[in-house]
């Protein structure tokens, strides 16, 4: 492992990830515990500028968790859909929950976070039909939930940053709701392609690497790495125009970092508005090591002004 800003978080995270049955587990529910568990680790209490409650989505044949952090203040508020990573497969509204309350106390925005199917149990398309389902509700109730539909964003980290992609690429196509923003953080696995310049090069972290984003997408994709769809694989689309003004944060030394690179350059081709940060001498997942890490804590920062612009908040 090599040495940097987020040295000390790894070496927390990998003491508490041997729960379980190793480092890489296959059993999804052992990845699941573990995950969990090292959550557990950098958990905070929920800042007192916020409330949040649980509830549930009511969709055909299933209900979708979600958790809404609401910022103390009346009216109609912007509001930002939040997919948590895992891989499309360990990930939680637990796990994510610090994540989220920082996100909602320091943007000032509403955050609801959705517990989407997650695979291999439910491969795709359910995490993105899950998303889906719950974009248009959120518009159809908008009033009941305080949500300013003309404030209305996406985000999501890591796979939650596949399915903010593949969403934004949904609503264009579909013609579904306008969104002010997606934002994606560290994103993917979006792409088939386990050759890339990242993949490759930075493959040093024994808890998350080219073999783990392997796992994931065969259990996503049903082991259909020649898909096309670019609502499975967001970096297999053709047309890059018209899509939301993206905010796209990667890290440095992260194996996804060529995928976060690749989504914004498309979309600047296109013609479109994005802004890519990279977090520098960062890994995969550095919002987790705000506490532990300065360099961390700069990255939420600009993270949290990015989202205020972008989504009109005043002060």
């Amino acid at each position: 492992m090599t040495d940097n800003a987020m040295s000390e978080y790894k070496k927390r995270v990998a003491a508490v990830r041997a729960v379980g049955g190793g480092p890489r587990p296959t059993d999804p529910n052992i990845r699941r515990v573990q995950f969990e568990a090292y959550a557990d680790v950098f958990k905070q209490p929920h800042p007192e500028t916020i409330e949040v409650t649980n509830w549930f989505v009511a969709a055909p044949g299933r209900e979708i968790p979600i958790r809404i952090y609401r910022p103390k203040q009346d009216g109609r508020q912007p509001t930002i859909l939040y997919f948590h990573g895992g891989g499309y497969m360990s990930g939680s509204l637990y796990t994510h929950d610090t994540v989220v309350a920082n996100i909602a106390a320091e943007a000032g925005v509403q955050v609801i976070a959705i517990h989407y199917r997650r695979a291999p149990e439910n491969p795709y398309p359910a995490a993105v039909e899950d998303g889906w389902f719950v974009l248009n509700w959120a518009v159809r109730n908008a009033e009941r939930y305080g949500i300013d539909i003309d404030r209305l964003a996406l985000a999501g980290d890591s796979a939650g940053g596949g399915l903010t992609a593949a969403l934004s690429l949904m609503a264009r196509d579909r013609n579904g709701p306008a969104l002010a923003m997606q934002i994606l953080l560290y994103p993917g696995p979006m792409n088939t392609d386990l050759e890339t310049d990242s993949y490759v090069r930075i493959n040093h972290d024994p808890q998350f690497n080219k073999n783990d984003l392997e796992f994931y997408l065969r259990a996503y994709l049903s082991n259909d790495l020649d898909t096309e769809d670019p609502y499975a694989v967001p970096l297999k689309a053709k047309n890059y125009a018209d899509l939301p003004p993206a905010f796209v944060h990667v890290a440095e030394l992260d194996p996804l970092y060529d995928e976060g690179i690749l989504w914004g350059e498309r979309i600047k081709a296109a013609g479109g508005a994005v802004e890519v940060r990279i977090a520098k001498r960062l890994e995969h997942s550095f919002l987790r090591a705000v506490t532990i890490s300065a360099e961390a804590r700069t990255e939420a920062d600009i993270l949290y002004a990015a989202i205020r612009k972008g989504m009109k908040v005043a002060g």
